[in-house]
């Protein structure tokens, strides 16, 4: 007997009454998720980043990432999973743009598509409604599926604005300290160890001067990037986005925060022009996110929508500092 999935919790005895016909009004490049497993899709391309880059899995897209990879049409940028999937693709094939847009919206601009060009999936959730088997009764729940988008380097009639030609964010130690100070967190220095805890809900954080730098960053830069996964996690408390932060450390519970932490600070770098760095602690982290991935071809997915969440959350508390100004 089939089962489906909502927020993680399997929902038996239920069926999707009419999939045939969902599957055919789905438009010409748009796939559904029984054609092509995209939880799996997205896990595979973190796990080849894991094995060939360990700690430092997060660098390659996370460079690309702060280019602002968007629609060519509605002008808006990639956010979650579909921030990854076309910043990992622009860095496997080298694409010099951060524009995307389906092939009917190519088309549409005047621009083809190069024959032979593969596109880069991107995903969304859909509603669907199921029928219980036995009840009858009726319910609308997620359904994941993929648009094919392709780069503005892979068309032929459209001229790319080159991403060097456009702003990009540099990094300012004061546009940091603003973000940071906005969110209202009880921040503590001292010590040699970079943590949140939880229940007195409070951060702890070695002094500045106890960071070090790397080739690609400054001790200040450093610091931030650290700060910054920590902030995420801070976003997780009952009182804000409540992601139940109770777990032992090397369990997989545990392993989810600190890829939601990852990746939520890799987000906020990309936005402020740093570079993230991976902490000591990582190399302690990677089986068991290796573990975790294996396990459960949804975390991926899970933890990319949990740390937009809390980029999210602490971009507004800037924004919301602004507007009181």
């Amino acid at each position: 007997m089939a089962s489906f999935f909502f927020g993680g919790h399997v929902l038996p005895h239920l069926f999707v009454t009419n999939h045939n016909q969902l599957a055919k009004k789905d438009k010409q490049m748009t796939k559904t998720f029984t054609k092509k497993d995209r939880y799996q899709m997205v896990t595979d391309a973190v796990l080849q980043l894991m094995n060939d880059h360990g700690t430092n899995w997060i660098k390659p897209w996370q460079e690309q990432a702060g280019n602002c990879h968007h629609n060519v049409v509605s002008k808006k940028a990639y956010q979650g999973t579909n921030t990854f999937m076309t910043a990992i693709s622009a860095y496997q094939h080298g694409f010099k743009s951060n524009q995307w847009a389906t092939y009917n919206q190519w088309k549409k601009l005047g621009a083809t598509v190069r024959k032979g060009s593969k596109g880069t999936d991107i995903l969304f959730f859909d509603k669907v409604m199921i029928t219980d088997k036995i009840t009858e009764e009726q319910a609308m729940v997620p359904l994941l599926k993929g648009f094919c988008v392709f780069n503005a380097d892979q068309v032929d009639g459209y001229i790319a604005k080159p991403i060097d030609d456009q702003p990009t964010p540099s990094f300012n130690n004061d546009d940091a300290e603003k973000l940071i100070a906005a969110t209202g967190a009880d921040i503590k220095h001292g010590g040699n160890r970079a943590f949140y805890a939880p229940q007195p809900d409070f951060i702890q954080m070695p002094e500045k001067s106890a960071f070090k730098g790397t080739k690609d960053s400054t001790p200040e830069q450093s610091y931030y990037s650290t700060m910054l996964h920590e902030l995420t996690h801070w976003t997780g408390h009952q009182s804000r986005l409540d992601r139940k932060l109770i777990s032992r450390f090397g369990s997989n519970a545990y392993a989810f925060e600190e890829l939601v932490a990852e990746t939520g600070a890799a987000f906020l770098c990309a936005m402020l022009g740093l570079e993230k760095q991976p902490t000591p602690d990582h190399a302690k982290y990677l089986n068991n996110w290796l573990e975790v991935l294996k396990q459960d071809k949804r975390a991926m997915i899970k933890a990319f929508g949990q740390a937009q969440k809390a980029a999210d959350y602490i971009l507004a508390t800037d924004s919301l500092d602004m507007a009181a100004e």
